[in-house]
């Protein structure tokens, strides 16, 4: 979807929040992009949300959040979930998404932060589900994983959450790195393709 977006990040403080809003109206964006977990999906601040809409900007929700899908803590007990690197199991960046409790757990938290944030948006409603920034490489090297490119590992992420989305709104779209394009990108593997309700934008240009 062509729109002109700007990723809000969640430690943005209440002071900084306005002074962006107006210089996101005055520098040509359409869009602001609020991370699933940020507190504008809960904001009381009547004059914050009265200013976004007075600019009429669109609202979506995600960017890097993928271990709000599968929280960190779960590592401590369940390190099979998480990546693999050198035989041992990290924490971060990512996680292990051949392992089918791994993606259930996706689907699972996708439910619930989808559902919590969706009302917010605007229409049509377009959720973004992004590797983590400079990380977008470094995915499981598990025996499973490793038929898999570190790009085809993250589709199969964004897959699992976006056959939730469409169970929840038909017609909202979820939104992904696209890193087949142009020279030198990796060819994504024929059997991992990204669902019909998502759609690739630029890591250059959100």
């Amino acid at each position: 979807m062509d729109r002109k977006r700007l990723f809000i990040k969640r430690e943005t403080s209440n002071i900084e929040r306005p002074e962006i809003v107006n210089w996101a109206a005055g520098n040509g964006y359409d869009t602001l992009v609020f991370s699933l977990g940020d507190k504008y999906f809960r904001s009381k601040s009547g004059k914050y949300i009265k200013l976004i809409k007075k600019y009429s900007l669109n609202i979506e929700a995600g960017g890097s959040d993928l271990l709000l899908l599968l929280p960190k803590k779960l590592f401590f007990f369940h390190r099979e979930l998480f990546r693999m690197e050198h035989g041992r199991r990290k924490s971060s960046p990512h996680f292990c998404p051949t392992n089918p409790k791994t993606t259930s757990i996706i689907s699972e938290n996708a439910q619930i932060l989808f559902t919590n944030v969706i009302k917010a948006l605007t229409v049509p409603r377009v959720f973004h589900l992004l590797p983590d920034k400079g990380m977008e490489n470094i995915w499981c090297a598990c025996p499973a994983c490793r038929a898999f490119s570190p790009y085809e590992q993250y589709i199969i992420a964004v897959n699992s959450a976006a056959d939730i989305l469409v169970k929840i709104d038909p017609d909202a779209r979820l939104a992904y790195y696209n890193f087949t394009e142009g020279p030198g990108a990796p060819r994504p593997h024929e059997g991992v393709k990204p669902r019909s309700n998502t759609f690739g934008i630029s890591p250059e240009k959100p």
